[in-house]
């Protein structure tokens, strides 16, 4: 599925950025409407309880100062008594019209109404007839006006508690929908997050691709990253570099190939002269003679071996395709490994008797139907470096064993080994540890890269096994048994 993206990294950034807020931001804005609504409920039904408690305090407390003030004028007839029960009148009053005013009092309002037209009766009873004397009438009216405002009183209470529970219902309906809210929206934004983490990963994790695929050396697949703008222009500059580096890599395989064939025709000169003069065809050598003869053999023999190791890689290069099809059908050929073994030894035989290297070679009785070509290869860059890398009174062993589908084949010699920071790379091409200090000629770095590749196309496997001397390779090969 193609994406579409933005144009530049930063806007993908922002817009994601964006996106993944906006979830907690509705979370947020739905959370604050909410609890503005509940502290404006509460606030509300706060002043409600205030003015509803102390007006039912009011009438209860007027209505004993009214009857009191009432008592000791018709006792004393003193006009301040009177005045004291008007003003506690007209407070009884104010009282009664704020709560049939309130909203919690509705209910009430009947009650508060008779409350109110009782108490005005009884208050125009008192003003028109004020020489008349304080009489039981009047005390059961007081009595019993008394008795409603506590029975409103406790209706007021009773109000306020519903209302409180109400609100509290409300506020805990509010906390479970916020809680939904939240629980839904979150993991949206976890999502959206996601996608857009996975939208600015993925053409990143193309890019770190492409450039291991140019590290690998692989130049023939195109580099193409799909993301915002600024990406794209930078996969097309990898493209070119691509395409730059496989032009470069072409050019120093042509000059590898090319120097190979050109250094492989003096070469032959040498080899042929430096035979000649072995074998005394020039005349008979002294010894110091001899000795300059085989060590300009042997130099020749080591440089025809780097030669041909820069010819079969270069092959490799160039003609990959048809090196694993030739793989895939190998020329197998039933033979000895022994006297293999002892084919390739005797390549070395100058060096190995210069050197007073002991070989120990394990390998009797072992008959292969394999393809020898390449086994031959692997085996000679194998003994070659360990008859290089061994010191002088050296022992080199070469072991093998033969399971029904296996060859397990070990190479081992007491040369310095392979430290731990040169491990890594053993298997690369033009990869060279450190040298021995009696080379004078440095090795090219590719026969373990040649052997590694034979083995591949063998469809075995070579590595390096820890030893505390020297180096130990095992290679193990699976057999091909001959057609009944």
């Amino acid at each position: 599925m193609q994406i579409t993206y933005p144009k530049s990294f930063l806007k993908l950034l922002l817009i994601g950025f964006a996106l993944a807020m906006l979830p907690l931001l509705v979370v947020f804005v739905n959370a604050n409407i909410y609890f503005g609504k509940l502290t404006k409920q509460s606030l509300f039904n706060m002043s409600q309880a205030v003015e509803t408690t102390r007006s039912s305090r009011i009438l209860l407390e007027e209505l004993a100062v009214m009857e009191r003030s009432a008592r000791q004028y018709f006792v004393l007839h003193d006009k301040l008594l009177f005045e004291n029960y008007v003003s506690a009148h007209d407070r009884f009053s104010y009282a009664i019209n704020t709560l049939l005013s309130l909203p919690i009092s509705k209910s009430q309002q009947p009650q508060l109404l008779a409350l109110a037209k009782q108490e005005n009766n009884l208050f125009n009873s008192i003003n028109d007839d004020k020489n008349s004397s304080f009489d039981q009438s009047m005390v059961n009216t007081f009595t019993n006006l008394t008795n409603q405002g506590y029975k409103i009183t406790e209706q007021n209470n009773r109000l306020i508690d519903q209302e409180s529970a109400l609100f509290k219902t409300k506020v805990v309906h509010t906390q479970q929908l916020l809680f939904w809210q939240t629980l839904t929206l979150i993991p949206l934004a976890v999502l959206i997050a996601g996608l857009i983490t996975w939208m600015i990963a993925r053409p990143i994790r193309r890019i770190d691709a492409a450039i291991h695929q140019l590290g690998r050396g692989d130049y023939e697949h195109e580099i193409e990253i799909n993301g915002p703008g600024d990406l794209r222009q930078l996969g097309a500059r990898l493209n070119w570099l691509r395409l730059a580096l496989k032009d470069l890599h072409q050019q120093k395989q042509r000059f590898l190939q090319q120097a190979s064939h050109e250094l492989k025709t003096p070469l032959t000169a040498i080899r042929e002269a430096s035979e000649l003069l072995n074998d005394g065809i020039a005349g008979k050598l002294n010894q110091t003679q001899s000795e300059v003869v085989h060590i300009l053999r042997e130099n020749s023999l080591r440089l025809q071996k780097m030669i041909e190791n820069l010819l079969y890689y270069t092959e490799i290069q160039f003609n990959s395709s048809e090196y694993q099809s030739s793989s895939s059908e190998p020329k197998l050929i039933q033979q000895s490994l022994s006297a293999l073994v002892s084919e390739i030894l005797h390549a070395y035989e100058l060096t190995i008797s210069q050197k007073n290297i002991t070989v120990i070679n394990s390998t009797d009785d072992i008959i292969m139907h394999v393809d020898i070509e390449k086994l031959r290869t692997i085996l000679d860059n194998l003994i070659s470096n360990a008859v290089k890398f061994t010191p002088n009174n050296g022992e080199i062993m070469i072991d093998a064993s033969q399971s029904k589908s296996m060859l397990i084949i070990e190479v081992k010699d007491t040369g310095q080994g392979i430290s731990q920071a040169n491990l890594i790379g053993i298997f690369e091409p033009f990869y060279r540890g450190e040298q021995p200090n009696s080379s004078l000629v440095a090795g090219s770095g590719l026969g373990l890269f040649i052997a590694k590749e034979a083995v591949d196309a063998l469809k075995g496997e070579i590595k390096l096994a820890p030893s505390q001397i020297g180096a130990h390779f095992i290679l193990r090969l699976p057999l091909q048994h001959p057609a009944a």
